[in-house]
């Protein structure tokens, strides 16, 4: 099971809404938990649709701020057991019969107001036994060590993070990649960078699943970066899967390039080396051979498309993990732009393929949509060829 915690500041934003929907799309959790959504439930209900996700549980925003939402997919039994603007607990019940809490944390971000997210961390803890999983933005640094930039932390508000932990007799269950999750993105000597993200667990934990850090993801949108959380067994070992072929389908998306049509037609008109003789063997090699040359050109035209993302993706972890955007920032600030222009790429050419002519350029993604595209999914299929 996967889960990712993630302060999106503001998941209305098209620009974070892209890179959410690339994410999920690439990481797949079970589990994620938003903070700061800036969304009201019905909003954030539609949201939901389209990250698809069959389960939602959402904490309206108070005014124009704050905001959770939790939301899992429809393999995993989860059941909310209280909720706050500042949390939302639940417990997960698992196939083998045995059950732990999973909970998410928004942290008081005003410094004399984070005595309650500790309170509320200690209420928390005292309410069950189960292994016990607590995640999200603290709002707080563990460590003095865990800041860079601007002025010091004061010590005491640091102790009173690190004694809640303690009272709650949590462990901190580390990071791995970058060691900030929190910039206030004003690169140079101005640069502020924080760890205020992090995954926590209590003693029973280990009886369910090993304790494994959690894993810092670059976020281009948002001031927090996504952090992941796989759980594993553990009994979980190793093993080695036998090497499947996946099956080839014709890409729905090759219908709107011209082409597409060209291809088709060159080797269909094409002088067949087969028996014409049985015309359900030619039908089947033709179809083979458009299908091989499809691929071809579908590597060729989409491929490279993939693979500079993910060059600048690699670029964007290189500039962070080697600190030098905090003398310049501007190396950082074009490779996000680059990304981010990549997946609005994306997104426009699904919705060109939905072929839903008056859906304007750059609205966000409907229901209409995802039923559009699925109506010529389905319509497009060959079930059979019917003679005379």
């Amino acid at each position: 099971m996967k889960i990712i915690s993630w302060n999106v500041q503001g998941l209305g934003k098209s620009r974070t809404f892209r890179e959410a929907q690339k994410l999920l799309q690439e990481l797949r959790p079970q589990i994620l938990f938003l903070s700061e959504t800036k969304m009201m439930a019905k909003q954030m209900e539609a949201k939901r649709r389209m990250l698809k996700f069959e389960n939602c549980f959402v904490v309206d925003r108070c005014g124009l701020g704050g905001g959770l939402a939790l939301l899992w997919t429809l393999d995993v039994s989860l059941e909310v057991k209280s909720y706050s603007k500042h949390h939302i607990d639940a417990v997960i019940h698992n196939e083998n019969g045995s059950s732990w809490r999973c909970t998410g944390v928004y942290g008081h971000p005003e410094s004399e107001q984070k005595k309650h997210t500790w309170s509320l961390l200690r209420r928390l803890a005292g309410m069950s036994s189960l292994p016990w999983l607590c995640f999200g933005d603290f709002n707080e640094i563990f460590n003095l060590n865990e800041k860079v930039g601007g002025n010091e932390r004061n010590p005491s508000r640091v102790h009173e993070f690190r004694q809640a932990v303690r009272d709650c007799r949590l462990l901190d269950l580390g990071l791995k990649g970058y060691p900030f999750t929190w910039s206030n993105r004003r690169f140079g000597p101005q640069l502020i960078e924080e760890r205020l993200d992090r995954f926590f667990c209590n003693q029973n934990w280990g009886s369910l699943y090993q304790e494994t850090a959690a894993k810092n993801l670059i976020s281009l949108s948002s001031d927090h970066n996504p952090i992941l959380m796989e759980l594993i067994g553990k009994e979980t070992r190793q093993r080695y899967k036998r090497r499947t072929f996946r099956r080839v389908h014709y890409e729905d998306m090759w219908s709107g390039y011209e082409k597409c049509k060209e291809i088709v037609q060159q080797e269909w008109q094409k002088k067949s080396r087969w028996n014409e003789e049985n015309p359900i063997e030619l039908f089947n090699k033709k179809a083979k051979e458009s299908l091989g040359e499809l691929q071809l050109w579908s590597k060729k035209e989409f491929g490279g498309r993939q693979k500079q993302l993910e060059q600048l993706q690699n670029k964007l972890k290189s500039i962070r993990h080697s600190f030098s955007h905090y003398d310049c920032g501007d190396e950082l600030k074009k490779t996000e732009n680059q990304i981010d222009n990549i997946l609005q790429d994306e997104e426009i050419f699904w919705k060109q393929m939905s072929r839903a002519d008056w859906l304007k350029e750059g609205d966000k993604n409907t229901k209409f949509f995802h039923a559009k595209a699925s109506a010529r999914r389905k319509k497009n299929r060959i079930g059979g060829i019917l003679n005379e």
